[in-house]
């Protein structure tokens, strides 16, 4: 099978691309909570992740209680790191002395985005109407912004606090949303951001709405979810071989922003002629508090 690789491979530009490709497409996992570190773990490793509830309660004090601590939910979760999705290319010894010179930062992007994808629906394959059942149903030419107000009101009912919450929309349901004239107007929204950048910083008091081409259906016709990071606890690590000696590189990649980490391995085989390089996430999650998530579907 050819490949278009540039002949000398290089690795920095394609693995500093698909970082940056990957961790765009990650970024709506940081609506819930998460621990996302360059630290080394092996398949099948329990992680520790703090969790905070969105509930509370309060009480008249009593002299015979005193300040006995109430029940709460804040705590930590376990979870196990047990998933590995993988992507890899390979050039052989005769493509390297013939291939042309390729936009290499442009394949690290489909490759860092190939691997991206496959861990977001991964993790979010989980919404789905048997663990989080709260929905609202809208066709995708009738949401806008009254609906996102109706869905606001929807997690306030149930303690989910705008301030405290994300929207994760599919990138057709956002667009509609960019489409409402009370958000284009700069002077209606209050920035110009909307019609100029294409994002919406947030609105009603959400203080992460985030666009996406990767949201999966499920079945369900689903098209985005309006949550607590409570609702869901995703965990993600770097495998570090054991034996580093028979690869050319292997060094994990890490976004300092956001801690989203994946591993970079290229190694040869001289029987066959053959330079292969991949990219992998080691990652694990568990579902919080079901309550703590509506989706958004199409019917």
């Amino acid at each position: 099978m050819a490949n278009t690789v540039n002949s000398n491979l290089n690795n920095n530009i394609i693995s500093s691309s698909a970082l940056e490709q990957f961790t765009s497409i990650l970024a709506p996992l940081s609506a819930f909570s998460t621990s996302f570190n360059d630290e080394a773990a092996q398949k099948g490793t329990t992680i520790s992740i703090t969790k905070i509830s969105n509930t509370s309660s309060a009480d008249d004090f009593a002299a015979a209680t005193g300040y006995l601590s109430m029940d709460t939910t804040y705590g930590a979760v376990q979870i196990t790191i047990n998933r590995h999705k993988i992507v890899t290319w390979h050039v052989t010894d005769t493509e390297v002395s013939e291939s042309s010179a390729v936009e290499l930062q442009r394949f690290g992007y489909q490759k860092g985005g190939d691997l991206a994808k496959a861990v977001f629906q991964d993790v979010l394959g989980q919404v789905t109407n048997s663990v989080f059942s709260s929905k609202i149903t809208v066709a995708v030419g009738d949401f806008d912004a009254d609906e996102v107000a109706d869905l606001r009101e929807d997690g306030v009912d149930e303690s989910l606090y705008p301030d405290q919450c994300s929207l994760i929309l599919a990138n057709d349901y956002f667009t509609a949303l960019l489409k409402d004239s009370d958000l284009s107007h700069a002077l209606n929204y209050g920035s110009a951001e909307v019609i100029q950048g294409g994002r919406i910083p947030s609105l009603f008091g959400i203080k992460s709405i985030y666009e996406s081409n990767s949201v999966p259906a499920n079945s369900e016709d689903l098209k985005g979810f309006y949550c607590h990071p409570s609702a869901m606890a995703i965990g993600m690590r770097y495998l570090q071989p054991t034996n580093t000696k028979e690869y050319i590189a292997a060094r994990k990649l890490t976004d300092p922003a956001t801690g989203i980490t994946m591993g970079y391995r290229e190694f040869y085989d001289p029987k066959l002629g053959v330079q292969t390089a991949a990219l992998e996430c080691v990652y694990g999650f568990t579902v919080g508090i079901s309550e703590n998530l509506i989706r958004v579907v199409a019917s």
